[in-house]
């Protein structure tokens, strides 16, 4: 029984008043960050019960707003080498989070952290026109060595990493992509990256933080790879250490999560962070390097699984707007060719079907550069008007099960056939 073995997560005694230091996050707000043992072993049961009174809102939202979908725009992008004709680009949007590599050439061997800081810094400085919120990357199970706050801990002491106690695995230590994995479920492991996190935030770049793969062990790949159960004790432990966070951050900074598809009826992210990254491929696909712009995205859409997917994304962007929380929906396509349009068109009318407030929206290429800011652009569509929408989110059209529709105070209509990725949005 897994709760049964996960018991002493929720008893131990922590010391966890290491961050009990004033710092000076979300604008020109202080906050304490205090950090006590029964908050946080009221925190930890909630994330292993899975029940939670009241989940956590969005109290210091970014930007955003109903005029156009540019408004709803956020950026998730990288680039190795410094390039100021980048930066009237990334001074459009109003949420931004740098991705790992962000200047990993131009300040090769500094710490990841101290780069993100440094991009941060600029990207405020020509943000000028509007506000801008930036959160913070932190790879909630890799350990990539460029973190070397987080990294140099884990080369100290080795009992922070994930080591395997069954069949081929046991005594050995776990892996993702030949890097080392954290083991989250030891809470001086938690310890360090929530240090990492509070460093990051002490600088006062940052409104919050971007934890990528918090949801990987709840997917079937993580049972493929390693074991059940393994997996399972670990999913568990992603979320007390998204509950710790939020609990350190406090609401008026963004603690953002990650689901995929495949883990949307099932996760619980939502009932300790306040908000989420809703796939890395909303109602799209990830083609890394295999297609060309001659490639129709079409093609390898897959009735009824990728249709119940974009749908189940769809939901849950509903459900957490309605609660307060924002959402992120990075869709991917082909920034080219005779089939971009028609892709970037299905994607974004999938998302307007759903949006809510704090509903965020980008679209990106599919096959390289996906995370990098040469694979991100501001579409044309972004300027157009939207307005206030007219009618309810996920409204299928009579006796329909995939096809929806929706009006905007502008006049702009959208309809979207899940199933055949037929697409229109009729702009005001």
């Amino acid at each position: 029984n897994i709760l049964s073995k996960l018991t002493w997560i929720c008893s131990c005694h922590f010391d966890w008043l290491f961050v009990s230091q004033h710092l000076q996050v979300g604008g020109d707000a202080a906050r304490t960050a205090t950090f006590r043992t029964h908050e946080s072993t009221s925190i930890m049961s909630a994330a292993v019960t899975g029940e939670v009174e009241k989940p956590p809102v969005v109290q210091r939202p970014p930007q955003w707003g109903w005029q156009t979908l540019g408004d709803m725009a956020f950026a998730h992008t990288g680039q190795a080498n410094f390039h100021a004709e980048n930066l009237p680009l990334l001074s459009k949007f109003p949420l931004i989070q740098f991705d790992k590599k962000e200047l990993s050439e131009d300040l090769r061997g500094m710490d990841a952290i101290d780069r993100f800081t440094y991009a941060a810094r600029t990207v405020r400085a020509n943000h000028t026109s509007s506000p801008v919120q930036i959160l913070l990357y932190l790879n909630g199970l890799i350990d990539f060595p460029a973190f070397q706050h987080i990294h140099n801990k884990t080369i100290a002491n080795q009992t922070l990493l994930l080591w395997g106690d069954s069949g081929k695995f046991n005594g050995r230590l776990l892996k993702i992509r030949h890097h080392n994995v954290f083991d989250i479920r030891n809470p001086q492991m938690r310890k360090v990256f929530v240090d990492a996190a509070l460093y990051g935030m002490s600088t006062r770049m940052f409104d919050g933080v971007f934890i990528d793969r918090a949801n990987w062990c709840d997917k079937s790949d993580c049972r493929r790879r390693w074991y059940a159960e393994i997996c399972a004790s670990m999913a568990i432990s992603q979320r007390i250490l998204l509950a710790e966070l939020t609990s350190v951050l406090g609401e008026k900074n963004l603690v953002v999560s990650k689901l995929t598809s495949g883990t949307f009826s099932t996760e619980k992210d939502w009932q300790v962070a306040n908000a989420a990254m809703l796939s890395d491929t909303f109602c799209s696909h990830y083609c890394n390097n295999r297609c060309s712009s001659s490639s129709d995205p079409a093609s390898s859409w897959t009735h009824p699984e990728d249709s119940q997917n974009c749908v189940d994304a769809m939901v849950k962007i509903q459900e957490m707007s309605a609660r307060g929380q924002l959402t992120q929906s990075h869709a991917m396509g082909p920034l080219d060719g005779p089939y971009a349009e028609a892709a970037r068109e299905f994607t974004m009318a999938s998302f307007l079907i759903a949006v809510g407030n704090l509903s965020y929206f980008t679209y990106v290429n599919w096959s390289d550069n996906s995370w990098a800011l040469a694979g991100t652009r501001w579409w044309s569509e972004y300027d157009k008007k939207l307005g206030a929408p007219t009618s309810p989110p996920n409204t299928r059209l009579p006796g329909e099960l995939w096809k929806y529709s929706r009006t905007f105070a502008s006049g702009t209509t959208v309809y979207v056939d899940i199933a055949t990725r037929q697409a229109k949005i009729n702009w005001a």
